[in-house]
């Protein structure tokens, strides 16, 4: 079938999601995209309402507060709304979502298709986005996402060409593997938008910004000032050292005036950093260490300086923000030719792309995966992944050496970033993917009840842990407690949590239909015809409570027949 009929015009268009977006904390990698993401959505607003169906009564309050103080006027007018994920199923029927979009697609996205298939009547898509893609256990997240419950509607926003390619080279690898075929266990289909960066705000001009930055560096006015901004560790995101092999073969004139700027993130007793400013103290490089800048400080940074470098050697990178926001700044940025750095620097125009070279195998590594820390597999591929130093340091002289090819770098990087990652644009690239996406056809699913392979069968799995179980034919009746409980003489207790499957007036009319003996199927029965608002699953959940609270009883009779309920 096409596009489903009931997706018309008239019909509001929701945007859902499982994810927050906004978190409080340090906002550093995923958090900054998150963020910058929801607020030009929000900027542009294209959609009637955002739900969002969080984890735990915590995370609503939590987020819900955030959003107080970002959007109230969102949040007043009803245009976003909060819910707990128990409530999927109840949003998924009444609600015609034109799409549900997760900020990471390794945890939920199946899940939540089976959830869409199960109970809505549209089959809306659903799209979530890649960050880091290198962790040992991830083979078993995108397994999930072959399933024959996945439609042509559902999508993997993949931020760069690498990041695409891997995720495909999941998907072949897995098939080969476990013998999948396309028709039986369809994929996603993966898509390239990259993340995009917000410009910051300057309350002061950028010439005062500039000058105390450098004054805060203490680089007057010649000094050629270059900053690495990340996470500084050799386990994460890049290894250093290879930047001062390059300075060695450099050979600076006597009267160059360079400053090297390192700032980022610093696990508590890590002696990384201090060791490496050790070592560039030693081969004649002047460097300033400046760990965990807040935004203000940051931005100082990238208009203080002159160059900005990123030597990504870590499989954990499939994009890099930071030189994005280098690229703002106007500054040239020396970057590794890896991952998703190739998308965003282009190579002579706004800096130089160094060549890297890694490792044909990994098999001894690969073993390993699963039995040592995920950081020690990274480091380990890590340290096998060279960023070539003889076109580092022919970089760092040319740029070192001329500052105007370093402003005129600097200009193309910044209308580079504006012209190419700007936030309004790739929110309309999402419009127009969540847009194909409903285009695409997509066969009926029969019931509509596929089951995820890696779903966990609680009640299958674990039918031996019980000495029986009710069926169809169980004869249930309102015991003398549930009695007083449907004439108000006595009241439920209803633990936190349960209040949407649980409600007294459900209680009290299933306790109702239970004055006379019935039997299960017979008060589902009833049930849904007194109350067809009301799932069949949720009254079963119901019957099973009331069961335990000693509200319904079995009668006697039944004692020791009782079978499997269907």
């Amino acid at each position: 079938m096409t596009k489903d009929a009931s997706m018309t015009k008239t019909q509001p268009r929701i945007w859902g999601t499982l994810d927050p977006f906004l978190e409080s904390g340090a906002i550093w990698g995923r958090r900054v995209a998150n963020e910058q993401f929801l607020s030009a959505l929000f900027d542009l607003d294209p959609f009637d309402a955002y739900h969002f169906f969080l984890a735990t009564p915590r995370e609503v309050q939590q987020t819900e507060e955030i959003f107080r103080q970002r959007y109230p006027g969102f949040l007043n007018n009803g245009h976003v709304r909060f819910f707990l994920r128990h409530e999927l199923p109840k949003a998924l029927r009444t609600n015609g979502y034109h799409c549900f979009h997760l900020s990471d697609c390794i945890n939920h996205p199946p899940a939540l298709a089976r959830l869409r298939n199960a109970y809505s009547d549209d089959l809306f898509p659903v799209t979530s986005v890649t960050h880091s893609l290198s962790y040992p256990g991830y083979p078993a997240q995108f397994l999930a996402h072959l399933w024959s419950g996945c439609t042509a509607r559902d999508g993997i926003i993949a931020t760069s060409r690498a990041g695409k390619g891997a995720v495909q080279a999941y998907f072949t690898h897995l098939r080969r593997h476990f013998e999948l075929d396309a028709h039986r266990f369809p994929q996603p289909e993966v898509s390239v938008i990259p993340l995009g960066m917000k410009p910051p705000s300057t309350p002061a001009p950028h010439e005062a910004i500039r000058r105390k930055g450098r004054d805060g560096l203490k680089a007057s006015d010649e000094t050629c000032v270059m900053l690495v901004l990340g996470r500084i560790s050799p386990h994460a995101k890049m290894d250093l050292l290879p930047l001062l092999r390059a300075w060695q073969r450099i050979a600076p004139k006597k009267d160059s005036r360079v400053l090297l700027v390192i700032a980022g993130w610093v696990e508590p007793r890590d002696d990384f950093p201090e060791t490496f400013s050790a070592l560039a103290r030693n081969v004649g490089l002047p460097i300033r260490l400046i760990p965990r800048p807040d935004d203000e400080l940051k931005q100082e940074l990238y208009t203080a300086a002159d160059i900005f470098i990123s030597l990504a050697d870590n499989p954990q990178e499939t994009f890099g923000l930071t030189l994005l926001e280098a690229g703002l700044a106007g500054l040239p940025v020396i970057a590794a030719d890896y991952s998703g750095y190739r998308d965003i620097v282009l190579h002579e125009q706004t800096g130089y792309l160094i060549p890297t070279i890694g490792p044909k195998d990994s098999d001894d590594i690969d073993m390993l995966s699963g039995l040592i820390p995920d950081y020690e597999v990274q480091f380990l591929l890590a340290q096998q992944t060279a960023v070539l130093v003889p076109a580092l340091a022919e970089a760092l002289r040319r740029l070192i050496d001329n500052p105007e090819l370093r402003r005129d770098m600097g200009r193309r990087a910044e209308l580079h970033v504006r012209t190419h990652y700007s936030w309004p644009d790739l929110i309309r690239q999402h419009l127009a993917l969540w847009d194909h996406l409903w285009e695409q056809e997509v066969a009926p699913l029969p019931g509509k009840v596929f089951a995820r392979p890696l779903e966990l069968p609680y009640a299958g799995i674990f039918a031996g842990f019980h000495h029986s179980t009710m069926d169809a034919q169980t004869r249930l009746r309102c015991s003398r407690i549930g009695e007083k409980i449907y004439s108000g003489r006595d009241f439920p207790v209803i633990y936190a949590g349960l209040e949407d499957l649980v409600t007294p007036e459900a209680i009290r009319q299933i306790l109702f239909c239970a004055r006379k003996p019935v039997t299960f199927a017979e008060l589902v029965m009833k049930m849904d015809r007194l109350f067809p608002q009301i799932d069949q699953a949720t009254v079963r959940f119901c019957l099973h409570w009331a069961l335990k609270h000693d509200l319904l009883e079995i009668m006697p009779e039944e004692e020791g027949t009782l079978d499997q309920v269907s």
